[in-house]
């Protein structure tokens, strides 16, 4: 299956909305691309203002841009750390990049948290970059995948077979 990598590097969000009642925030990042996730380590000192500066590669298969009409989606959604409960939710940013252009400088977007109650759906900031995409390559990790040993077993029996047919004759 023909695939391209893209690097995506989430930098850092500032002023999030703090969403603990007790405690201090410890944010981390999902980052989804092509139906498979990646995380930044938990900033345990920022607060509100967390810095990850961490770059994840991605195998982004053909099919999934073509299906997008040359759109990569990417969801970067943001959690709390909690020792006792599970993680809390802070927020999301859904992107749409355009994988003819994909590479961009720092972008600033805002953070959305969706499915809530609250008047203003506004919780902050996030910066990312992202790079060019790569050229095609064939991914090894489909499915599609070639089985060496398969192949040359099926070659040699086939020789013989030949070869038996050959000396019969």
């Amino acid at each position: 299956m023909e695939a391209r990598i893209l690097y995506f590097t989430v930098h850092s969000a500032s002023n999030l909305r703090d969403v603990r009642k007790i405690g201090e925030m410890k944010v981390y990042a999902k980052v989804t691309v092509a139906e498979k996730s990646e995380y930044t380590e938990v900033d345990r000192v920022n607060k509100t203002n967390p810095v990850w500066n961490k770059t994840f590669s991605f195998n982004v298969p053909e099919l999934n841009i073509i299906q997008g009409q040359g759109k990569i989606s990417i969801k970067i959604e943001l959690f709390c750390r909690r020792s006792l409960s599970h993680d809390k939710y802070v927020g999301e940013v859904n992107l749409s990049l355009d994988s003819q252009c994909a590479k961009s400088c720092n972008i600033t977007c805002v953070v959305d948290r969706k499915g809530t109650n609250y008047k203003n759906s506004d919780f902050g900031n996030l910066m990312y970059s992202s790079s060019d995409l790569t050229d095609k390559f064939i991914n090894s990790n489909s499915s599609h995948k070639i089985n060496a040993v398969e192949v040359g077993a099926t070659l040699l029996s086939t020789v013989a077979t030949v070869g038996a047919t050959a000396l019969a004759i």
